[in-house]
């Protein structure tokens, strides 16, 4: 979606990059957008079912949320509320299920069960799903005004700003284990 919004922007009379942002928007709600579970998942059976098993199982939350700001960035360009809807509560859904209750920040994978996930580095907490969330939340509270993600946003900066930051070096690190101690700079 996001490669050929870019896209369009360059090469703006090519019907291309609406038929293509278009069927990829059908296909994500068609069928790995999950209200059942409340959750978008990474990988789905080729008919759109639920792969019930650890890799069908999982939820990547910060490509779901970089999703959800895709999705706003073309419902605003067409003033399309329907579809701000859908990216919204994609939104949503995965700062819920993606949030750690126990020390704050977004899980790399979780199991939209609830069971253990599967890959080892489950519970790290990267910058680039922090970034993503920081925008998606800016971008939901600007379009709607809802105070709800100003909330969300203030959240997640306050973890970001308290646990990325190299003081020494400068930038950010780019791993944390769980707990917000540094994994790898």
């Amino acid at each position: 979606i996001v490669t050929s919004q870019v896209m369009r922007q360059h090469d703006p009379g090519n019907p291309l990059y609406d038929e293509t942002i278009n069927r990829e928007i059908e296909t994500l709600f068609r069928d790995f957008v999950k209200p059942e579970k409340k959750c978008l998942l990474e990988t789905v059976l080729d008919d759109g079912s639920i792969w019930d098993n650890p890799v069908g199982r999982t939820v990547n939350p910060g490509h779901a949320i970089e999703t959800s700001w895709f999705l706003m960035e073309e419902a605003r360009r067409r003033n399309d509320s329907r579809l701000l809807s859908g990216a919204l509560q994609i939104l949503e859904w995965s700062l819920e299920i993606g949030w750690d209750p126990k020390f704050g920040g977004i899980l790399y994978f979780v199991d939209c069960d609830g069971k253990q996930p599967e890959p080892y580095e489950w519970d790290m907490k990267l910058a680039w799903p922090h970034n993503e969330a920081l925008y998606a939340t800016l971008l939901a509270h600007h379009l709607t005004g809802d105070a709800k993600w100003a909330n969300w946003y203030e959240r997640l900066h306050e973890y970001s700003f308290r646990y990325f930051p190299d003081r020494q070096y400068g930038e950010w690190f780019m791993y944390l284990h769980r707990d917000g101690t540094v994994s790898s700079a």
